[in-house]
């Protein structure tokens, strides 16, 4: 939904209720290189599912954010995950623009469960359905006006000019999917475990075809840690990054001095304590088990579809992607080989603020700011 162009490449803006998160990327000879990275966290209350939860305080959490760090120009595409939010792909006989947009906006009252004089629409044409076919296939993308308002309201409020909005879980199809696709290869699941809502879309031939948005993300394996374990939510959080915490399959270490070496290594570390991690480790992996649920009934919808591919590969970014083995046992569990999103793969440099192995680190939190960034790619 682009609103307008400037000069300098804008910056992909990901808001959620835990942090602001922005990248900026320049384009050179067709390559890609990271300017600069910028993650704030927020207070409680900025943002809720999804929304402009304290319009005043988010703006001055935006302006702050943004006054400490050097990104080039103003402008910022800003990406929206909520329930005001409907991605529908329908087809359509091949026919001119203008002809293809009035049956759109006509066909759209049917498939978008919101009135369409109080909804922003947009829509993008993947192609033909299918080999010889004379219907396109149509993405269309529809949110409730007033929530955008809301928003571009904010990045106003902040000094800044809102360049475009696209759906965050759209932007993972620029930012981790992988380059290489050959046309008989199965469908990819990308999933971006966020603060409070997972963004699921599922790509076949390098176009999406499924989009959800899961409500649930750091914060439900949070809240099921802090039950589990009899921890406050703010301790909670902290046990999800914690490095002695690993869901799923131990690891097999094949030399027997080493496993020895990683034992001890644990018990001198004062914060370990054995009882403590088998509960933190029950929680996230009851919750984990629930998010699989749901992952998979997406994946069951998707093969219903005529023309589907089998899901053969599943790629899991945001926050929810840095519990240790979270990739691993979502793999097990839904029967896939799952790994951990790599975006750095689509630069060709880094420039930026952070250096690299920090920015190995947090590249899977970066997935939905850096796929916004490259909307103009």
């Amino acid at each position: 939904m682009v609103l307008e162009r400037f000069s300098s490449p804008a910056v992909g803006l990901d808001i959620d209720r835990g942090a602001i998160k922005a990248v900026q990327i320049s384009q050179a000879s067709g390559s890609f290189v990271l300017q600069h990275v910028g993650y704030r966290k927020l207070p409680a209350g900025a943002v809720a599912e999804g929304e402009v939860a304290d319009h005043d305080m988010l703006a001055y959490e935006l302006k702050e954010f943004w006054s400490s760090h050097s990104f080039k120009g103003k402008s910022v595409y800003l990406g929206v995950a909520n329930q005001k939010v409907v991605v529908r792909l329908l087809d359509f006989p091949r026919m001119d623009s203008e002809d293809l947009k009035g049956a759109i906006t006509f066909e759209a009252q049917d498939h978008i469960p919101m009135p369409m004089d109080e909804a922003i629409l947009d829509y993008v044409v993947l192609g033909p359905q299918g080999e010889g076919s004379d219907l396109d296939r149509i993405l269309i993308v529809a949110a409730q006006r007033d929530m955008i308002s809301r928003y571009s309201s904010v990045i106003r409020a902040a000094g800044l000019r809102p360049q475009g909005v696209d759906v965050k879980a759209l932007s993972l199809v620029r930012s981790t999917l992988p380059n290489s696709l050959f046309d008989d290869e199965g469908a990819i699941l990308l999933l971006d475990i966020g603060t409070e809502i997972t963004n699921l879309v599922i790509s076949q031939g390098g176009s999406p075809t499924l989009t959800r948005f899961i409500p649930g993300g750091s914060n439900y394996l949070a809240q099921a840690v802090a039950e589990a374990a009899d921890l406050s939510e703010e301790e909670a959080e902290r046990q999800l990054m914690n490095p002695n915490v690993r869901i799923g399959p131990e690891i097999e270490l094949e030399d027997e001095d080493e496993s020895e070496s990683a034992r001890v290594s644990l018990e001198k570390n004062e914060d370990f304590d054995p009882a403590l991690m088998y509960d933190v480790r029950r929680g996230l992996e009851d919750a984990v088990q629930v998010l699989a649920e749901d992952v998979q009934r997406s994946i069951e919808y998707h093969i219903s579809q005529p023309g589907s591919r089998e899901v053969t590969q599943v790629i899991v970014s945001g926050e929810g992607a840095l519990v240790r083995g979270i990739d691993a046992y979502l793999g097990d569990l839904l029967g896939v080989t799952t790994r951990r999103a790599t975006p750095l793969q689509k630069l060709a440099g880094n420039k930026s603020n952070v250096p690299d192995e920090q920015l190995r680190v947090m590249e899977p939190v970066l997935a939905v700011a850096m796929g916004l960034a490259l909307e103009e790619g």
